[in-house]
This record gives C-alpha cells, structure tokens and sequence, in this order.
C-alpha cells in the first residue's frame, strides 16, 4: 500500500512496476474519466492502454478483452461495478495479468469518505490469480481507513510505504471573513500569479467568476453542468495562463496538471477534512511557495448542517426515489438487472418533482445496499470500430463514394480502428473533410445503421446502472445500523472541518497531518495560527514545551534555541527566565539547562 499526498505520483507507482513485470497490470479506478485521462496519457507514451467500465456496451468490453487475451493491452482499466459480474471475472482469468493496482483505495473502507459497494468484490478477483503482487495506493487515508484496506484486500501483512502529508511550501491560512468578495480581491491582488477558487454550487461559480472580472481578474467559471467539449477548453485555457483564476466546484480537479497553482482559496466549507486537503493540495505543486486560504462565516457551519440533513434522506423518500427513476426508465417490476442508462438527474426531478440534491443521495444510498450503481458525469468521447472487412469497406466506398471521405479520415487518422473501439474527434473529422460536425455525426451514425462501423456518439451525463432487477419499492430494504453508521461517521467527519475553522492554538499543518495520524509536533511556522503566535505567542506553552525537549534529555542553550526557531528570542527567552526562577529548570556554568 502505498500512502501519498495529492500530486506524490501515486499513479507511478504501478505503472513504472506494471512495465518492468511485463503482462497486463489491472487497474481498477473508480471514476471514468480519470481511467480515460490515464488512458490518453499512455497512449501518447506509446503504452497500451483500455479502459472498460460499466458505461460500455458488451461488443467494446469483448473487444478489448479479446485484444488483451492476445497480449496487446498493457494496463486494462476496469470500472470496480464491472467487477461485480463474476462472468466477467471469470473473463479477466484469462488475460495475462502480472499485477494488480487499485486506485483511490479508500473506497474500499465503510471508513473512508466515499466508499463504494463494488469495491468489496476485489478480493474475489485475486482468487483467479495465485501469488499475484496487489498495490492499493490512496492520497487520504487515516489509520481506520488504513487497516480497513488491508483487510477488505486480503493482504494483512502488505508493506506499507507512506510518504509524508506535510507540504512545506503550503501556508494554510484560515479566516471568519464576513466581506468574502473584498477578502479574495485582496488576496489575489497580494498573492498574484495563477490560482483556484472553489465554491459549492454551480450557480456561485459565474457570479464570483463575474464579480472577478469587474474588478479587471481575469476569471472563468467550471461545474459539471457544463458540457464537456467547454470544460476541457476552460481547463486548457487555465492551464496554458489565458486567464488568472478559475472558479469552480469540487468537479475541477481531476486530471489537473499545472505546477504553478500560487492560492487555492475555499469560499465554503467542505464536507470533510479530506476534500479540503486534496483541494488544497492542488497549489504549489512546482515546491515554491502557495496559499490554501479558508474563508467561513459562521452561517456556513449552519448551512454545512443544513446539508447534512438533505445527505441522509429518510427511507420512505429513498423508496419514491427508486420508483421514480424506474417509471423515468420505464423498467417493470421483475426486469432492469445489468441496463446502463444516461442519467438526466434534471428532468427526473421536474417530471416528478423531486429536489436534484435529495434524489442524488437517494441513489447514492441505494448504491451502497447494491440496488443501483451511479457513475459520476465524466467525459466520454466519440468511439468508433470499424466492423467491414478491407474488400467489403473498399466496395462500400466504390459503390458510395460521398461516405468515403469520412471513412479514409477516420483510417488514416486513428491507427487501431479496424481491431477495436477508439476515440474520435468529431470536430477534427469535420476539419480535415471540410465539413460540419453535424455532416460527420450523420455519416457516422448512417454507417452505423448500416453495420459498416459501430459508432458510439459522446456523452455528456452520468451513468445510472441497474444491479438488481426492479422490485416493488415497499421491498426495498435497509441496513439501518449501516445508514446510522454513515450518518454518525459523517457528522463526525462534518465537526472536525468546523473544529480546524474555529481551532487558533494548533498550528494547521499539524492539525490536518493529525488528522491523518501522522504524529508530529513541528509547527510549520506559516500559517495563521503560527503567525499569530510568533506575534503574540502563549507564554504557558512556551514554557509546556521547553519542558517537554528537556525532560528527554540535557540541553545548552544553544541546542534549545534551534528547537524554538517559531519563537522570537526574546519571547523564548522571558519564559525559560520564569522557569529558572520558579525552580522549574537548572542552567549550570556551561549554559546546559535540564529539569529541577
């Protein structure tokens, strides 16, 4: 296992291995998009590399096994839902697997922050593997989620490499800051350079994003609800410094790649301390020094409650949830198991007026009793396998000539189409055939019909999955000492962010390395609760520490000093004064001071 903070190269840890061990190492990653991003990013490496999730029809899930049966694919990357079918790894039995990498693994954990049902079958897959090497790597993990792990993959005795959470070049600063508007201006004025903010609803992105501008910050604003084909030329923009700032949800983040992040500033409070440490960990990336600034008023610590509420639906409306999306899909009792649908959360919840926030957790609750699985907007390209043989798709282009431009782009363009679904631009199509994108689309989906390619068109929404055949919703049962145990674990999760916002005695970084049970007492000496101590620091903790070095061992002066460096001298040095005088501590001729 290995333990690294956001941007620590957790991804090299078994794609390096996976390369040098040779075979087909199985990822399993829970979010499509990043298994496509992982994906490209081999590719463009000259790696072999498909992902298959529960998003993909059979013919593409057969293809790409097929192709790594035969030992064409490199890293197979496998949406954990898929896991669930045991046809489907009885399948995975006959591919040439050397390793096996679960990715996020604290969706395995009932203690992690967004656990996932399917993760519970990964163990059964290493039952088809004898002595296979196992690597679960996490960016968050506390000790209980840790452990947990270990068990639910079987590998009690894993060695575990953990690398430290502290950034060094992160000033944490934390503030109640009625003004948020006027506080952020000031920040970006002050700080310069690129940064991130992040606020809860998509709504609040354009108005900040707008706010930003106004004042001549260059700003852009990015949400889920925005269509994808946009969202990666925000992003690339963002990147490429087009714009100063982007606003955005928790939706932004994925597949981020820009060293240079100088403030990451959260206008809300997060759910957990793990959210708000991944997305603070998405600034100083390059090792030069970066803010991660909180602000919060006290009406956030209200309504983070407030969502608490709306997180844990009651039963009776889990069970209208199920019914509704159900008639939406229009499944009837007894049928559903295995259909993958788009899911338009929008218009379920206007034909059946339901609140967009209660349904989503409704499925999500269902999700953990096995009923439905949700996969989470991400972006799906076009995809395209070209089915006809050589001599029929010539004929084809003989006896129809308008369909061959298209057909040639897409042979000479994307190498592998005859031997397996790859994705395609359709605007790149349209570019080089000097035409429209809706010509392109028409031709694809006219060849299509006729069973000359298969062509799957992009997608912009999440995937709902059916699990389980459809049941009357009166049946649809609960563990309840499990939902009381997700709401007890959330409140507890919810209470420790409020606790870092109001806390002013322990420094940031300690209190956030804590959190995750690495232990240590060095103050960064940066953040808002350090600075304020080096200006006005607690003479009574001075005194509790200078006690602490020297009740572990005999000390000089000098020695003394470098362990209170976050301390000005003359600070320091009026407490160790009150110690000599109360008796506490004895100094000798040479300056060695050690306890009373």
């Amino acid at each position: 296992m290995a333990l690294l903070p956001t941007g620590g190269g957790k991804s090299l840890c078994y794609q390096l291995p996976g390369l040098v061990m040779g075979g087909t190492t199985l990822v399993i990653s829970p979010l499509i998009a990043l298994m496509n991003d992982q994906v490209r990013g081999l590719k463009k490496k000259g790696i072999s590399a498909v992902a298959i999730s529960s998003a993909m029809n059979y013919k593409e899930i057969e293809i790409a096994l097929t192709n790594a049966a035969l030992g064409h694919v490199q890293f197979l990357y496998v949406s954990p839902e898929r896991l669930e079918n045991e046809d489907f790894r009885m399948k995975l039995s006959y591919l040439p697997i050397t390793l096996i990498a679960v990715d996020e693994a604290h969706c395995i954990s009932q203690w992690g922050y967004d656990f996932r049902p399917s993760y519970m079958q990964i163990a059964k897959v290493k039952d088809y593997f004898r002595d296979i090497n196992i690597i679960a790597v996490t960016a968050s993990a506390t000790k209980e989620v840790q452990e947990d792990i270990l068990q639910k993959l079987e590998i009690p005795n894993a060695k575990v490499f953990r690398q430290s959470f502290a950034r060094p070049n992160l000033r944490y600063i934390v503030q109640l800051e009625e003004n948020k508007t006027e506080r952020l201006l000031k920040i970006i004025h002050n700080v310069g350079g690129s940064g991130i903010v992040y606020v809860k609803n998509r709504k609040r992105t354009e108005q900040i994003a707008a706010v930003l501008n106004k004042f001549n910050v260059k700003a852009d604003f990015y949400h889920a609800g925005i269509k994808n084909s946009v969202r990666s030329e925000k992003q690339e923009a963002w990147i490429n410094n087009k714009f100063q700032v982007m606003v955005a949800t928790n939706a932004f983040g994925m597949g981020i790649d820009k060293p240079d992040v100088r403030f990451v500033v959260n206008l809300d409070l997060t759910d957990s301390l793990e959210s708000y440490f991944q997305e603070a960990g998405r600034g100083g990336r390059d090792g030069k020094t970066a803010y991660a600034v909180l602000l919060y008023t006290k009406r956030d610590e209200e309504q983070l409650k407030e969502h608490m509420e709306l997180s844990f639906p009651e039963q009776e409306m889990i069970r209208n949830c199920y019914n509704a999306v159900c008639n939406y899909y229009q499944i009837a009792v007894g049928t559903g198991s295995g259909l993958s649908v788009d899911f338009n959360i929008d218009e379920i919840c206007k034909l059946y007026n339901l609140n967009a926030v209660t349904l989503y957790n409704s499925l999500k609750f269902l999700e953990k009793e096995n009923y439905v699985s949700l996969i989470d907007a991400g972006y799906e390209p076009g995809k395209v396998h070209i089915t006809a043989g050589k001599e029929d798709l010539y004929n084809y282009q003989v006896k129809f000539p308008k369909y061959e431009p298209v057909l040639k782009a897409l042979m000479r363009g994307y190498g592998g189409i005859l031997e397996q679904y790859t994705y395609i631009n359709e605007k790149d199509i349209a570019y080089r055939i000097k035409n429209t994108i809706q010509f392109v689309t028409e031709q694809l989906e006219f060849l299509h019909s006729q069973e000359i390619l298969s062509y799957i068109k992009q997608s912009e929404l999440p995937k709902l999955i059916f699990l389980q055949n459809r049941i009357n919703a009166k049946h649809v049962e609960f563990n309840l000492s499990h939902y009381a145990f997700l709401k007890e674990r959330f409140l507890e999760k919810m209470n420790k962010v409020i606790e870092y916002a109001n806390q002013k005695e322990i420094c940031r970084q300690t209190f956030l390395l804590n959190y995750f049970n690495e232990l240590s007492g060095d103050a960064c000496g940066y953040c808002d609760v350090c600075l304020a101590q080096k200006k006005n620091p607690p003479s009574k903790a001075i005194e509790t520490e200078i006690l602490h070095h020297l009740s572990e061992q005999t000390l000089h002066i000098d020695q003394l000093k470098e362990k209170l460096t976050k301390y000005n001298d003359e600070v320091w040095v009026m407490a160790l004064n009150k110690l000599l005088e109360d008796g506490k501590v004895k100094m000798n001729e040479q300056r060695h001071l050690r306890l009373a």
